[in-house]
């Protein structure tokens, strides 16, 4: 068996000299981006907040967001409405300087003017003037004609009427240098989903800033502000049709917060959520001059049984995922406290921190490429930042372009006792070998294989019926195969030791595991083969798995299901689509136009594998079965039917009729 395993791989020295470009990796040439959400920044002293900054800045992170909010020590700018303390916008200000300064213009903001858990007192955010006119009755807030203009009158005067001290006097609102982006309020309809159909708050909002305001002349995006919270992975809480739909919206943001799982990783969900062409990426781009830009706006660790000890992990796959995505993003949140299990990171206590794992992903955020076009709010970056010091507060620079790597970074941060370090079940991947031999790369995801599956290991295959792409075929049955091992460091021989003096470190406990970024693969070649052949018996050595041929060869397949998203079946293969072929994302008017699935009600090509999304109004006219919320029993559907909207009554005209005839009296 171990002569076949030899001979077979003789085949694969010629590809390993060329590079794997993984199917779904991004190659436009935009700019992504990383950054932080610091809602207490503001209220630092002068100079813990300048070292703040100098920290944010050296990690390639490219935007900071902002909140006016009250908090347990600070009150809201608007103590009572329509009132204004200009000292706290004027110390607002001050920060928004510091950041354009430190950075040399290199880091952007993005304001969230109000925060709805103030309408509330939730959150840990005090309960503020209008969470006090309201009494409880929040929504209110989004109803009320009068609370609406209230709302307005306190966006012009931070956008439009104070005077900044630090920008000329002129208005937040034409800061483009700084500002990159508004959002409507942060979190607006928190907890509460779905809202109502055409809900008109968000975009009258929206056309205010955008439009009245000015934010629009300026170049200043108007962004959704995550609308109904957290988002979870098959509901679309955070971009409903009155966002989508809403012109003067320009940034869709997305709060989401996931934690590590058995058979996932914290980053799975983000990788799920943003496949390139999917539904919510392909309304984004939406016709020329007219689509969306997608920001994962909030995102942070959360606790799970597996421990703190996995919080760096944690926080470098969910980052990895988004950048491999090519989807912008920041982390939520920095702070000054301890850490504890919190989603907290301290950047200042850096050796008692996860911001080492964050730090990683900022950086690698900064080259990131992205499918969406970000210049107009943030233009690419004309350098980059290192961890060298010159002078008195002042960063080296050096040039920063896009990242043109071909494989997806492995996670340094799994801890060596981790279950598993490399290839398991809901971790990332970019290729055919990058999961364990049972799985299969699935849209950058290890996944068990479906029943229907075909080529997996132990089925027969023949010249026709091929194998899935990291498995031989031989004796008629695709063949299991072994992960490439990690190159090990050698161990000397042990050596006599003095009593009392202390032996040799053992190079065993430094073992290289598969996860290592330093570490290396045995390669294919004989003298590696039969070296190996030496430590594990024949007799229980499986082959290595192939390495994926470049281009890649596809999975056998019936159906698109059985591929990649961007992939349909051609001739019982997996084959990549062309930009001419109608794939994922395309517009459609049937399905059978659609070559990866089938034709969803917004239009576009959708993959077969993906959930049908259930939610908002009408959702359930299909299931006879399901109670509709606020309606009274018996009252769902039908001639009873409670309607919503206005109609129209045939009521027949009355008309002059025989009512009887006088009856004859008999004797």
């Amino acid at each position: 068996m171990f002569l076949s395993t030899v001979l077979a791989s003789l085949v694969l020295l010629p590809s390993l000299a060329q590079p794997v470009v993984a199917d779904l990796r991004i190659t436009a040439n935009h700019h992504s981006f990383g950054g932080v959400n610091y809602p207490l920044l503001q209220f630092f002293t002068p100079q813990h907040r300048d070292d703040t900054i100098k920290e944010i800045v050296k990690s390639g992170a490219r935007v900071i967001r902002l909140f006016i909010r009250p908090d347990k020590q600070h009150p809201d700018p608007e103590g009572e409405i329509g009132g204004f303390d200009k000292s706290l916008l004027d110390q607002f200000d001050d920060t928004l300087a510091a950041i354009h300064h430190l950075s040399k213009g290199q880091m952007k903001v993005i304001i969230a003017p109000h925060d709805a858990h103030a309408l509330r007192g939730s959150n840990d955010v005090p309960c503020d003037a209008y969470c006090k006119k309201l009494d409880g009755a929040f929504l209110d807030f989004y109803s009320n004609d009068e609370m609406r203009e209230l709302y307005k009158t306190r966006l012009e005067v931070f956008f439009k009427h104070y005077p900044s001290k630090n920008f000329d006097g002129r208005s937040w609102g034409e800061l483009s240098e700084i500002i990159l982006g508004v959002d409507l309020q942060n979190q607006p309809f928190s907890g509460i989903w779905p809202i109502p159909s055409g809900e008109s708050w968000l975009c009258d909002i929206a056309n205010h800033l955008k439009f009245t305001i000015g934010l629009d002349n300026a170049n200043i995006a108007v962004i959704s502000g995550g609308i109904s919270g957290p988002q979870k992975v098959d509901g679309i809480e955070n971009f409903p049709d009155s966002a989508v739909e809403c012109a003067a919206i320009d940034v869709i943001g997305i709060h989401g917060y996931f934690s590590k799982e058995v058979h996932a990783t914290a980053g799975t969900p983000w990788a799920n959520m943003f496949i390139p062409g999917n539904t919510l990426t392909a309304r984004a781009k939406g016709k020329e001059g007219k689509g969306k830009l997608l920001l994962v706006e909030e995102w942070a660790y959360v606790h799970s049984k597996f421990g703190l000890h996995y919080k760096k992990e944690a926080i470098f796959d969910q980052g990895n995922a988004l950048n491999y995505r090519g989807i912008p993003w920041l982390y939520s949140h920095l702070t000054t406290l301890d850490e504890s299990r919190t989603a907290r990171v301290n950047p200042l206590r850096t050796e008692y921190t996860a911001w080492t794992a964050l730090k990683d992903v900022l950086k690698g955020a900064y080259t990131s490429r992205s499918n969406f076009n970000w210049s107009k709010y943030l233009p690419p970056p004309s350098s980059g930042p290192t961890n060298a010091q010159s002078g008195e507060g002042e960063w080296k620079l050096k040039k920063a372009g896009l990242t043109n790597i071909t494989a997806l970074p492995l996670n340094p941060y799994i801890p060596e006792q981790s279950d598993c370090t490399f290839g398991c079940e809901g971790h990332l991947c970019d290729a055919a070998d990058g999961c364990a031999p049972n799985l299969i790369c699935k849209n950058s995801v290890c996944q068990q294989n479906a029943e229907n599956q075909l080529g997996r290991s132990g089925e027969r295959c023949d010249s026709k019926k091929v194998c899935q792409e990291h498995l031989r075929c031989s004796g008629g049955k695709c063949q299991a195969c072994s992960v490439r091992p990690s190159i090990q460091p050698v161990e000397p021989k042990r050596e006599r030791t003095i009593p009392g003096e202390v032996p040799p470190e053992d190079p065993r406990r430094n073992r290289i595991i598969p996860n290592d970024p330093n570490g290396s693969c045995h390669t294919d070649a004989l003298p590696t083969l039969f070296a190996l052949s030496q430590v594990t018996p024949s007799s229980n050595m499986l082959p290595i798995c192939l390495s994926p041929s470049s281009p890649p060869r596809g999975n056998p397949c019936e159906s698109a299901s059985h591929c990649d998203a961007n992939q349909y079946c051609s001739w019982g293969l997996c084959t990549p689509c062309s930009s001419s072929d109608a794939c994922l994302g395309a517009l459609c008017r049937s399905n059978n136009k659609c070559k990866t699935g089938y034709c969803n009600s917004y239009g576009r090509c959708d993959y077969p594998g993906q959930k049908k999304i259930i939610s908002g109004p009408g959702a359930s006219s299909g299931k006879r079965s399901r109670r509709i919320p606020g309606v009274p029993k018996g009252h769902e559907r039908g001639p009873a039917k409670v309607r919503s909207e206005a109609m129209k009554i045939n009521v027949p005209k009355e008309k002059v009729a025989e009512t009887g005839w006088p009856t004859t009296a008999t004797a």
